[in-house]
C-alpha cells in the first residue's frame, strides 16, 4: 500500500537534506515543516479553494444549502449516532 507522500518519514528526510544541504540560511524545524506541508499539500489546497468558490457562486445564485437541522441529522444517521447526545 503506498504512502501518501505527506506521511512519507523518508520523502520527509530528503526534503530536509536538500534544505540543510543548500546555501544560504539554515531553516529552523518550525519553518522546514510549515514549507513540508505546503509543498506536500497545494492539491488539497486548490481542491478546497475550488469547493469554497463553487458554493460561493451557488450561494449568489439563489442556492440556500441545507437546513442545519437536517444537515446535523444526515450526519447522525451516516456514523450511527444517536438523534441527539
Amino acid at each position: 500500500m503506498p504512502v501518501d507522500r505527506i506521511n512519507d518519514l523518508r520523502a520527509f528526510r530528503d526534503f530536509a537534506d536538500a534544505r540543510l544541504s543548500g546555501e544560504g540560511v539554515e531553516p529552523t524545524l518550525q519553518e522546514a515543516l510549515v514549507l513540508w506541508e505546503v509543498e506536500n499539500t497545494r492539491g488539497d489546497r486548490a481542491e478546497t479553494v475550488q469547493a469554497i468558490r463553487e458554493a460561493l457562486d451557488d450561494m449568489r445564485a439563489g442556492d440556500v444549502g441545507t437546513p442545519w437541522k437536517q444537515a446535523v441529522a444526515e450526519l447522525r444517521t451516516k456514523h450511527g449516532l444517536p438523534a441527539s447526545s
